[in-house]
């Protein structure tokens, strides 16, 4: 059952829900969203695009019979308020990013305690860019059980954006828009800025151009994530860590969770792969466009939430 709550911190106030199972739950999931401004169910309404991918999530581990908390990202069209004593440097930020989601999990224990509910393990669940947000709490010391990388990069979201674009060159084209991209990143990663001649190169499409258009602030989060290294967030982290990646994830690609996976050596890792869902864990109709595929509005197949259930009760 769905308990809509508001998570309060610094001056903000972000729609946040929990998916309260029947009976005891045999564990509990807070959900971190990726990068887009997604609000409580998974949805971009900036985008025009409604996937519900969190909500599904969430709806399917708590029929599982887990706990699960989710929270939309702090941004325009989330739902997200900011009040009159908002202290945007504490959140407006990637290091922001990372005190939200350890706000989150405090108000999901404090909101389990006022319902008398007990959960014998917490783990964190991070999807896309919210997996390097996982992995950072992990890094710092999160008191949870593990950690859930959901469609989760190896690299920053610079390097991502690079990847993607190359992946959209045609075969036989150039790569002008590439090097642009790889030009307008480098100088991002210097000095966190764009010179304005190459903001006029640019232009305003995908890729270059979306990044040229971004305001300062804007540029300074993407640089700070961008430093982040995925990998070396959670090579070293001793508790267990599933890794959970789609087979047609033009966003994130295989070979993002494997090199995580190969990262972990020794330690408890448990890796599953679906040849056939895309990045939101849906299933691929034949034909579809790239942004068809990203915003499908269909159910998370039910066998993540089945991934998730049982290596949770294997805790």
């Amino acid at each position: 059952m769905r308990h809509d709550v508001t998570l309060r911190l610094h001056g903000y106030e972000i729609p946040a829900a929990l998916e309260i199972p029947e009976g005891e739950p045999v564990g509990a999931v807070l959900l971190i969203p990726g990068s887009l401004f997604a609000n409580v169910d998974g949805d971009f309404p900036a985008w025009n695009t409604f996937p519900r991918v969190y909500a599904y999530l969430a709806e399917q581990m708590a029929e599982r019979g887990l706990v699960v908390y989710r929270f939309a990202k702090l941004g325009p069209g989330t739902g997200s308020v900011e009040t009159a004593d908002a202290e945007p440097e504490l959140v407006r930020s990637w290091a922001g990013r990372a005190r939200i989601a350890h706000a989150a999990l405090a108000h999901f224990r404090e909101e389990l305690a006022a319902r008398g509910i007990r959960a014998p393990r917490t783990v964190l669940a991070g999807h896309s860019e919210g997996s390097v947000v996982a992995s950072v709490m992990a890094a710092e010391g999160a008191d949870v059980d593990g950690v859930v990388l959901l469609s989760g990069p190896s690299i920053g979201i610079l390097g991502i954006m690079i990847e993607q674009s190359r992946a959209m060159v045609p075969p036989g084209a150039g790569d002008e828009s590439v090097a642009l991209l790889e030009e307008i990143v480098a100088h991002i990663r210097a000095a966190g800025t764009i010179p304005a001649d190459l903001k006029a190169r640019a232009g305003t499409g995908f890729g270059a151009g979306a990044l040229a258009t971004m305001p300062p602030d804007a540029i300074v989060y993407m640089r700070d994530c961008d430093a982040t290294d995925p990998v070396a967030a959670i090579a070293g982290y001793e508790k267990p860590v599933l890794i959970v990646q789609g087979g047609i994830d033009s966003s994130v690609p295989v070979h993002h969770a494997e090199r995580l996976r190969d990262s972990r050596g020794s330690r408890p890792t448990t890796y599953k792969f679906f040849p056939e869902l895309q990045h939101m864990y849906k299933p691929v109709p034949a034909g579809a466009t790239p942004m068809e595929i990203f915003g499908l509005t269909g159910p998370t197949d039910l066998r993540i939430a089945e991934t998730v259930d049982n290596w949770v009760r294997g805790l």
